[in-house]
């Protein structure tokens, strides 16, 4: 019987605050969906510029490429379905890409790749020793000393350079004998059980990690 009174008494004050409330929860409803609209017009223009942006991207990269990535990179932006046959020979290689639903990185990643100017080592370690000083010699011409690399892979036992450990360090070890070249390693972020990497210069490196930061690092990032 209480209760029952309790109820009818408060009533008017709980039917007053809900049509007081009212029109702050239609103010919030309508707030917030202005907001989840401008964060995905946002997204959308932040993405259309990321891929429009990547097609500078390779005069930093591969630089002696600049004309012919910026044609091959320009096709896949504004006719993907030209691209997709006009590559069909090349594409024939990447099977393990979704060539359907190719992202940006993973076109400069095919292009590079084509090139001979990205290297891959597993994550797990080299396959052969001296794999990624030979590829920078070999493949981008590099000419540096590798003394501190030389020196890590004495100091570590033969059974354990074949791990993820030593891989990092031998990626960060190679990092330093760059540096008197005043070049650096780039990694792609590509999400795979592999490292996919390149050599840029300095400069190149700063203007990639700090425009695309999401999709290309340094091996200060890599962590055991």
């Amino acid at each position: 019987m209480i209760k029952r009174i309790l109820e009818i008494i408060t009533f008017p004050f709980i039917l007053l605050f809900q049509i007081i409330s009212l029109p702050f929860k239609i103010v919030k409803i309508i707030w917030d969906d202005k907001k989840e609209q401008q964060k995905s017009n946002e997204d959308a223009i932040s993405n259309k510029n990321t891929k429009e942006d990547l097609s500078q991207t390779g005069q930093y990269v591969f630089p002696e490429f600049t004309t012919e990535f910026e044609t091959f990179y320009n096709l896949y932006l504004n006719n993907k379905k030209l691209f997709l046959s006009s590559n069909k020979s090349l594409l024939v290689h990447y099977d393990n890409l979704e060539l359907d639903e190719l992202k940006p990185i993973e076109v400069l990643y095919i292009f590079g790749d084509s090139k001979q100017k990205i290297g891959m080592t597993d994550w797990r370690g080299e396959e052969n020793e001296r794999e990624i000083e030979n590829f920078l010699e070999s493949n981008l011409q590099i000419k540096a000393l590798w003394n501190n690399a030389n020196e890590l892979r004495k100091t570590v036992a033969k059974e354990n350079q074949n791990n993820s450990e030593f891989i990092i360090d031998l990626l960060k070890t190679i990092d330093k004998d760059l540096k008197p070249l005043k070049k650096k390693i780039v990694l792609f972020d590509l999400s795979w059980d592999a490292y996919v990497y390149t050599v840029v210069s300095q400069t190149s490196y700063k203007m990639l990690t700090e425009k695309f930061g999401t999709l290309f690092h340094g091996t200060e990032k890599l962590r055991t």
